[in-house]
């Protein structure tokens, strides 16, 4: 995902369309009604979502497994509780399950909201096991930079997947930093998702300069939440017990200037074996599990730092801001 989810769904005839409308109770219409924002979906499959009350939503399940369910029931008794969306259950309907979680977008009117893909590694073990050469891998990244490949994989014109994916995330800031912005919303404008080529240094803090518009309040309250999430992962049976893929970290703040950050998606989530150990920064090889997480944190951390604000804006009694659903 990356799931930003607020969205004025239309009236019911929509719902043979096959969209997330068809995930609503049948008092969807008067629930939205009562719903503070609309909804924008930034990232994630298109009608994965649906409200499920005035402060839940719906995520549907898109693999035969159960991981997220398992990660959110787990985390909800662990100490890193605060830095997730509340889980309430798993649903069934229509043959399909969903799980019910916090709208996160309740806390805040008209917010900007930006979705980073965290780590730097994007592809689970088991995915890149199969060392066979594909030639349809081999084509997409031909397609997406000419001279990448060596001299031998000219030749055989062939790939295996581990290289695709390789390479695909040294497409973008994930192999260098351990992040990558993968979704951008400004308040009042509508959602940009290409930017997974921010790659450099500079790139990357313009888009996060972009995203504070200068507020220096909302740049430290970031700083503080994302120094709360690292201690919290760093102390997390859980986090320290499991390896990250796919994960994003949820920045929303609203023009009172107050903000939050959460960490979600948790479908590749996996408990790592008993005789390893993961330390969410070592570089990643083959059974050692390391997804890279907390090295993007500590990255992410240092690049909000580096944000030089001249200028100050705050049109709201500074009283009224705090780091709102941190807790």
């Amino acid at each position: 995902m990356s799931e930003v989810n607020m969205h004025d769904f239309p009236p019911k005839s929509l719902s043979s369309d096959n969209t997330a409308l068809d995930l609503t109770s049948p008092d969807s219409e008067e629930i939205l009604k009562n719903r503070k924002n609309t909804w924008i979906q930034l990232a994630g499959h298109p009608g994965a979502f649906a409200p499920a009350g005035p402060n839940t939503i719906w995520k549907k399940r898109y693999t035969k497994d159960n991981n997220e369910t398992e990660a959110y029931e787990a985390l909800m008794e662990d100490t890193a509780h605060c830095i997730v969306p509340m889980f309430y259950r798993e649903v069934e309907y229509n043959s399909e399950y969903f799980i019910e979680i916090e709208d996160l977008l309740q806390h805040f009117t008209d917010p900007n909201i930006m979705d980073i893909k965290m780590g730097t590694r994007t592809f689970l073990e088991s995915e890149v096991m199969n060392a066979s050469q594909r030639r349809d891998l081999y084509d997409k990244m031909i397609a997406l930079d000419p001279d990448a490949p060596s001299e031998e994989e000219r030749l055989s014109q062939a790939i295996t997947k581990l290289r695709y994916m390789q390479f695909r995330e040294h497409e973008s800031s994930t192999a260098d930093f351990g992040f990558r912005i993968e979704a951008l919303r400004i308040s009042g404008e509508p959602p940009t998702s290409n930017l997974k080529r921010v790659k450099t240094k500079e790139q990357i803090q313009r888009e996060l300069l972009r995203f504070v518009n200068k507020r220096r309040r909302v740049q430290d309250l970031m700083l503080d939440r994302l120094a709360e999430i690292r201690e919290k992962v760093q102390q997390s049976p859980f986090f320290m017990t499991h390896e990250l893929i796919g994960s994003s970290l949820l920045l929303i703040y609203d023009r009172t200037e107050k903000c939050g950050i959460w960490l979600i998606d948790f479908s590749k989530t996996n408990p790592i074996p008993d005789d390893v150990t993961i330390t969410h920064r070592v570089p990643w090889a083959l059974g050692n599990h390391e997804d890279g997480f907390l090295f993007g944190v500590d990255n992410l951390i240092q690049f909000f730092s580096d944000i030089e604000i001249k200028e100050e804006i705050s049109n709201c009694d500074p009283s009224q801001s705090s780091l709102e659903g941190a807790t």
